[in-house]
């Protein structure tokens, strides 16, 4: 057993050599190629590094197809370009986006943009259009303000107000779009005032629309300002063509923006060249509110005159009332009585005979006095010092008008006098040419609207003479002061 157990095995043992002998023979050549080369360290070390070099190829040209053609990395990097004043750049990664994504709003707004900014306004105005066909209802109206800003800038104000209105119908709460409407407006108004030959109608409509659509209390007192002055122009050109309705009609416009008393002095005036007195003083009585001491003296001339007209028609009662205003206004407001009753000096000469001998001259002075009002004066009287050097050497006061005896006022309209009163004012006691300095004596006129110490004087002119053989002879015409 011992032995057929050996022999057995012995046999099994050699089958087996052989068998793996044979299995080697066709392994072994596959095993160098592979095996041996795979297992070696420096070539596996080459493949891993191969490998990685290429998927970090591959994922390095998905980023950069990725970055290339991503919508909002461009529009990002294009912003960048922009600001950074890289037009010419931005218009090409623009170009890049609009290529991949022809429905991108933003892109061809974005590409419009720059393209304006490189002033080819054709391209841009292109792309502004493609932009507004892609926008949607959620979308602003940036298309339709940068084609308007297009046609602005190629002084085609009516395009752009087509294009804006349009727009704003749709978009009403849209903020940027009102406010391209007010810059619309304000250019175009400024265009027209800056004319050689100015379209005020057109400019005063064009200012009121910008105010229309004014957001900035600044911008809006900048417009109203600016409306006011060329309201201001147009009525002075409307009053000199008598166009007198217009002229009020654009002045009350004025008032809604500006509340001014010279704006409501200048209806009343215009209403006083139409002969409408009723007018006119309802108006004075407006800026009187507002401006009392401005206003006071014309309301008060008004009044009078207002008076004036129903006394002369025979209605007294209806005049008084009219006088009891016009003199309650002027205690309350202050009135100067010289600027409610003026008084023209027209002349004043002077005649003397002078004594040779004990050197005394008598000067007679005669004044002509009249009333430039539109109300007879109650009081007046008139005062002539003679003054040589610094000092007055004599004195004369003459009352000239009292309630008895009143100095009459000027015709109504024509404003002729109606009576001119010609005083003399003769010193004392006679003069003597030895107390005068350098022979020369200088004689000043002033009026006065009150009597007695509270008289308050009010310089009318001077006049200046000399002596010279035996005569005292003018040297000066006189002077209102």
């Amino acid at each position: 057993m011992i032995d057929g157990t050996s022999s057995g095995g012995i046999k099994r043992t050699v089958h087996d050599r052989e068998a793996m002998s044979k299995y080697s023979r066709r392994r072994r050549p596959r095993q160098i190629f592979l095996g041996n080369f795979y297992l070696n360290p420096s070539v596996q070390y080459l493949t891993t590094v191969i490998s990685a070099i290429a998927l970090a190829g591959f994922v390095f040209s998905g980023f950069l197809l990725f970055r290339f053609t991503d919508e909002e990395d461009l529009i990002n990097r294009g912003k960048t370009q922009l600001m950074e004043g890289k037009v010419a750049w931005a218009a090409k990664t623009f170009q890049t986006l609009v290529s991949h994504h022809r429905d991108s709003y933003e892109g061809h707004l974005l590409l419009g943009q720059a393209y304006l900014q490189l002033d080819e306004r054709r391209k841009a105005e292109q792309e502004f259009e493609i932009a507004a066909s892609l926008k949607r209802r959620d979308k602003d109206a940036a298309p339709e303000i940068a084609m308007s800003k297009v046609a602005m800038a190629q002084s085609d104000f009516l395009r752009a107000e087509t294009i804006l209105v349009k727009a704003w119908r749709k978009s009403r709460k849209d903020v940027a779009l009102k406010q391209a409407l007010f810059e619309l407006y304000e250019h175009w108004g400024n265009t027209l005032y800056d004319a050689e030959t100015k379209d005020y109608a057109q400019i005063v409509q064009k200012y009121q629309s910008a105010l229309y659509y004014a957001s900035d209390y600044q911008a809006q007192q900048v417009i109203e300002q600016r409306m006011v002055e060329c309201i201001e122009a147009y009525t002075e050109r409307l009053i000199a063509l008598r166009e007198y309705d217009t002229a009020i009609q654009q002045l009350k416009v004025s008032l809604r923006y500006k509340y001014l008393p010279d704006t409501l002095i200048q209806i009343a005036e215009t209403y006083n060249r139409m002969n409408r007195l009723d007018d006119s003083i309802t108006w004075f009585r407006k800026a009187f509110d507002v401006s009392p001491d401005v206003v006071g003296l014309r309301l008060i001339n008004a009044l009078l005159e207002k008076g004036q007209q129903l006394e002369k028609a025979k209605k007294p009662d209806e005049a008084k009332p009219y006088f009891d205003e016009a003199d309650k206004i002027s205690q309350n407001a202050k009135v100067a009585l010289d600027m409610l009753y003026p008084v023209t000096i027209s002349s004043v000469k002077i005649n003397n005979d002078l004594d040779d001998v004990t050197g005394e001259f008598d000067p007679v002075i005669t004044v002509n006095l009249s009333n430039d009002s539109t109300r007879d004066l109650n009081f007046l009287a008139v005062k002539a010092e003679f003054v040589s050097g610094n000092s007055v050497i004599a004195s004369v006061t003459s009352r000239v008008a009292t309630p008895d005896k009143p100095l009459p006022s000027k015709i109504l309209k024509t404003w002729r006098p109606v009576n001119r009163l010609s005083v003399e004012l003769k010193p004392d006691s006679k003069l003597n040419v030895h107390a005068l300095k350098e022979g020369k004596l200088t004689v000043k006129i002033s009026i006065a609207y009150q009597d007695g110490d509270d008289a308050v004087w009010k310089l009318k002119s001077i006049q200046e003479a000399s002596i010279s053989t035996g005569t005292l002879r003018p040297v000066l015409e006189a002077k209102p002061v």
